[in-house]
């Protein structure tokens, strides 16, 4: 838990008393919403003038079903609503799998945070598909179809609560698709506030010394002189980072593609070394190099850094010439590793899915995109630098103008001032 020295907002008699948000997220673990709370702390706490807490939820707890596990999920989550109680306005970061693993315990702990606070904000990380998911008589098919029905149980309940009580509530989505989608579905419009992801504050920006940074990351991994090309987040098979890969082989020898990041905690298949997407990318790399062809071997050419702390993450994307986002189709409403990639100002190629097009309406013209899968398209475009034309940087600046860590902290502010009045 983490708190401030309480700010002067109101009087009671001679007394100041400040209102105090309280924040319920996954905290200081390796989860791009934890890194997206942690990253908005510092410009919150400079703007909004009232107490900020950030409460940590107990994710491994949540989510492990022992009998010990289930006592002490029991107590941390008597904590949260203790907490809630006392909190003018709570806001949720919610993802449904932060609260636990079936639907009935993770709709439970929602609920019964919902139901302590007297008024709520809820960023959603995670919405409902207007589609749904199709059954399919396979493993991957059941499973995403389990996640989605998992979800619907959540947010159909969740809605009913809002709906019940719309003015308790305010909500903070990710793109314009969203904020429609929930008017659609009988959430008051003025109650609904949308912009992208952003992460770094200006004076974060300011202090990077990107000359120093880019000697630094050459030298580390030897690829001075090296056109770098950059796939950044957990290891996942919506990534499709296996398209940057089989681009390499149609790109020059002088361009090397970094891999940044590792197996999600969760994603982890336990009591063996095979791990299914790790394979699926080293048997990539090995059969693309022995095709050969104008390329090179591209186990010289493709380097896996790893699980990064935010520093060297951060650096290592400063370093890169351009970042490639070859995401799959899977309903995902924002990406973390775009959101940094437009903070720094670097060339972005991403696949022509919902996610990346919701996005780019923020400032048309500043991603560069390849059809999803589309490696010969993504070959191309990284030749002919069409993510680093005059039009695509001006548009980026455009964009970092009008939406970054501030602008995002304002809009929290915006809803706080607005619930608590």
């Amino acid at each position: 838990m983490d708190q401030t020295v309480p700010k002067q907002s109101a009087q009671t008699g001679n007394q100041a008393v400040a209102k105090k948000l309280l924040i319920v997220s996954s905290y200081r673990r390796p989860c791009g919403i934890a890194q997206y709370v942690e990253a908005l702390e510092g410009p919150l706490r400079l703007q909004v003038d009232c107490e900020v807490e950030i409460v940590p939820l107990p994710v491994d707890i949540f989510r492990a079903q022992s009998n010990y596990a289930r006592k002490a999920a029991k107590q941390q989550l008597a904590e949260i609503v203790q907490l809630a109680r006392t909190a003018d306005v709570v806001n949720l970061q919610l993802e449904p799998g932060l609260f636990g693993l079936t639907p009935f315990s993770i709709w439970r702990r929602i609920r019964a945070i919902i139901d302590a606070s007297k008024r709520v904000i809820i960023t959603y990380h995670t919405v409902p598909q207007i589609q749904g998911e199709k059954f399919s008589p396979n493993v991957r098919g059941l499973w995403n179809y389990v996640r989605s029905w998992r979800g619907n149980y959540v947010f159909d309940r969740l809605f009913r609560k809002i709906r019940s009580n719309p003015q308790k509530f305010r909500h903070i989505v990710q793109t314009y698709r969203e904020a429609r989608n929930f008017a659609l579905i009988g959430l008051p419009v003025e109650t609904i506030y949308h912009q992208p992801l952003s992460f770094l504050s200006r004076q974060e920006r300011d202090a990077i010394d990107a000359t120093r940074i880019k000697t630094e990351v050459v030298e580390r991994y030897n690829i001075e002189g090296k056109e770098i090309l950059g796939c950044f987040g957990f290891l996942n098979e919506y990534k499709g980072i296996e398209v940057a890969v089989r681009a390499m082989k149609y790109l020059p020898a002088n361009f090397h593609l970094l891999i940044v990041g590792g197996l999600h905690p969760e994603g982890i298949s336990r009591h063996t070394i095979e791990q299914p997407y790790i394979k699926k990318l080293t048997d990539e790399i090995e059969a693309t190099s022995a095709e050969g062809g104008a390329g090179g071997d591209l186990i010289e050419r493709v380097h896996f850094c790893g699980a990064l702390g935010n520093r060297e993450f951060n650096e290592v994307m400063v370093a890169c010439d351009a970042v490639i986002l070859p995401y799959a189709e899977v309903g995902q409403t924002s990406s973390g590793p775009a959101a940094m990639a437009l903070d720094l100002g670097r060339p972005i190629y991403c696949s022509r899915n919902q996610c990346f097009k919701e996005l780019d309406r923020y400032q048309p013209g500043m991603l560069a995109f390849f059809e999803v899968g589309n490696h010969v398209e993504l070959a191309e475009k990284v030749r002919r630098s069409d993510g680093a034309g005059r039009e695509r940087v001006s548009a980026r600046d455009a964009y970092l103008e009008r939406y970054n860590a501030e602008s995002r902290a304002a809009l929290y502010l915006r809803a706080f001032e607005n619930l608590a009045r």
